[in-house]
């Protein structure tokens, strides 16, 4: 079997640090397929799947919503089960040899982040089709996708494609309000051992980018400043780091 070079996920990017907010229903399948594989056929809390055409989990949303945390959360756990599976990012399908979709197949689950970066490749999206097709009749396997593209979207350029993503279940995946943010950041605050307060919560939140990876970029940043300064993590501190004065 050929497969792209093995990736390091981040550590902290699990289930207990993924904020649910509206994403209750996607979430608690998610995480019954990572419980219920290989035996997922057999799972009462996999209803949703079995019932499809495909096994096929289809996560829509835009850009720093947290599709790649769930691919993450699912992969992670399914290695403490010593489960097999895959987590390809196909943002970088473009350094791949052709085959590397290859016996994907015989694995319990696949992740296949951001398959919207290989929509309009005709060699690509044949490979994918291949894939499912494959998955398909081996039926032993699942698959979970995420894309900033609905299955349907006229920048998949197969026809065949279209429609073998449609067949699986599809969530689109709900933004996180201001208070969920918060959330998420005294989670990831939590899990470095930082201390923040609520005026430095309130302060990073108003003055800085409010797309998750840019909050987890900052806050690792802050943490790095904490260590190197000694401190405890300020308003005053915020401020440097931002260049606010």
């Amino acid at each position: 079997m050929q497969l792209p070079l093995p990736v390091t996920l981040p550590n902290d990017e699990t289930f207990k640090s993924f904020v649910e907010a509206k994403n209750t229903e996607l979430v608690g399948l998610l995480k019954n397929i990572a419980n219920g594989v290989p035996d997922w056929q057999a799972n009462e809390g996999l209803k949703t799947v079995r019932r499809l055409r495909i096994p096929m989990v289809n996560i829509i949303g835009s850009p720093g919503r947290g599709k790649s945390h769930l691919l993450y959360a699912v992969c992670h756990q399914l290695a403490r089960r010593n489960v097999s599976h895959s987590y390809l990012n196909l943002d970088e399908a473009a350094d791949w040899p052709p085959n590397a979709f290859e016996g994907l197949e015989s694995l319990s689950l696949i992740c296949l982040d951001n398959i919207q970066s290989i929509a309009g490749n005709a060699r690509w999206e044949e490979a994918l089709f291949d894939l499912i097709n494959r998955v398909l009749e081996v039926n032993q396997g699942l698959l979970v996708c995420t894309s900033e593209l609905g299955p349907s979207h006229p920048d998949f350029v197969l026809p065949d494609l279209r429609s073998r993503l449609g067949w699986g279940v599809t969530y689109q995946l709900q933004a996180l309000s201001d208070e969920h943010r918060k959330q998420v950041i005294r989670k990831r605050a939590q899990q470095r051992g930082l201390k923040l307060s609520e005026q430095a919560l309130q302060f990073l939140l108003h003055h800085s980018d409010r797309d998750l990876p840019s909050l987890m970029s900052l806050l690792e940043r802050l943490d790095n400043r904490s260590l190197q300064e000694q401190k405890k993590l300020s308003v005053a501190m915020v401020k440097r780091e931002l260049d606010l004065g």
